[in-house]
């Protein structure tokens, strides 16, 4: 898999971006706050549907666009043909936004509407909407059909390896379990509708814990939740316990070549399902379990079991590596755990996803600098970006096409 091309319009601080790409390597090049982590997270938007980074989507639109959307559009190539995949990102103006005028509302509202073409690009002037008519949201086309985002997640797969994935095996249980989702997300629709529904069911069973604490509800009530938890955390537990098992080979592997003493992934979940119980019987066990937890979970007004409790832990031998590990271990088997996850969602779907490797040569030693750029050989499309051209060895660099990046422009 790879992009052929990419669209950026008003896309962060990309005001109009077009490259042609395709299968191989790049190296996007430039000095910090130019643009070249904005290009990563568009990229992976295209697979995930999501930012990494932002805390909404108003941050997405460059500051100052008259239309007040963003959009991200690119031609991939998949073993199984090229589609056309488009995101518009609406987001009305702030108070601060000094073109948050009547004309520039009106040209974003309109702009929302126009999915394919230039959105409102050419449109001759108009008169004013309503600022309450400029609706925040995302629009998604896939060549040319409009699609909902959660069944668009995983038509691209890209691995995005990021400065922050180095703090993996240190960092807190949540962006393991981030980790996990993100990877089963792109392989799995049905894992990631159950994920998002496991979400909500979650958010109402702890208000209704709260209520029932404060003496506002009946705690015959959680009956009806806590078998609708059950039945959709124990597939995800077993999905997650399942991808590990299917990256622990190639982790270990990477962690060998790093000079290591080998990698085992431990999946620790708050409760453990027997993958080979009949589904019914794996429900009725862990709605058991939450029976017994009733008290405690009404004290507490909290859900004290299921998959968003669980964590993933790095061992070297009966070396907890978050614990004991030097910071070089513990890079390295952050190293050795995203490689492991590109094998992981080639084989699940049958198509090499995109790497994308975001300024993270920096942060590794040239020992494990130089196992990551010999371990992406193969990989249908790479892209890297740096500050620091001249960390990257001569043989990566002389079989790569070069992209300079300055102030949301490439040449």
């Amino acid at each position: 898999m790879y992009l052929e091309s990419l669209d950026l319009t008003d896309f962060r601080n990309y005001e109009a971006l077009r490259l042609s790409l395709g299968a191989g390597r790049f190296i996007v090049a430039g000095d910090n706050a130019q643009g070249k982590s904005n290009l990563c997270e568009a990229i992976r938007m295209l697979a995930t549907m999501r930012s990494f980074r932002a805390g909404t989507d108003r941050e997405l639109v460059r500051w100052g666009s008259a239309g007040h959307f963003a959009r991200i559009a690119s031609d991939i190539a998949r073993v199984d043909g090229t589609l056309r995949l488009e995101i518009i990102i609406s987001a009305p103006p702030s108070a601060e936004d000094p073109l948050a005028s009547a004309a520039g509302l009106w040209a974003g509202e309109q702009g929302s509407r126009d999915e394919v073409g230039g959105m409102g690009a050419g449109l001759p002037p108009m008169p004013p909407a309503p600022p309450s008519r400029v609706a925040a949201g995302k629009r998604i086309k896939v060549n040319g059909a409009a699609r909902r985002a959660i069944d668009c997640v995983g038509l691209v797969t890209v691995v995005l390896f990021e400065p922050a994935d180095l703090d993996l095996v240190i960092g807190s249980p949540s962006g393991r379990r981030h980790f996990m989702d993100v990877t089963l997300c792109q392989i799995s629709r049905s894992y990631c509708r159950a994920l998002s529904h496991y979400q909500r069911v979650l958010t109402q069973r702890s208000a209704l814990l709260r209520r029932i604490r404060d003496n506002q509800d009946d705690p015959r009530a959680l009956d009806y939740w806590d078998g609708q938890l059950a039945a959709l955390a124990v597939p995800i537990i077993i999905e997650r316990a399942g991808l590990v098992t299917r990256c622990m080979p190639t982790a270990d592997q990477v962690a060998l070549k790093l000079g290591g003493r080998g990698l085992r992934l431990e999946y620790q979940p708050s409760y453990a399902v027997d993958a080979e119980l009949p589904p019914a019987t794996a429900v009725a066990a862990f709605t058991e379990k939450l029976a017994s937890l009733r008290r405690r979970e009404i004290a507490q007004g909290v859900n004290l079991l299921g998959p968003h409790r669980d964590d993933l832990a790095f061992m070297e031998g009966p070396v907890n590596l978050a614990v004991y590990g030097s910071r070089g271990q513990q890079r390295g088997a952050a190293l050795a755990l995203k490689l492991a996850e590109l094998e992981a969602i080639e084989i699940e779907t049958g198509d090499q996803p995109i790497l994308v490797l975001d300024d993270v040569l920096s942060e590794l030693d040239p020992t494990r600098r130089a196992a990551l750029l010999e371990s992406v050989g193969e990989i249908s499309q790479v892209i890297l970006t740096t500050a620091e051209p001249e960390s990257i060895p001569r043989a990566f660099a002389a079989s790569a096409r070069w992209l300079n990046v300055r102030d949301g422009e490439i040449g």
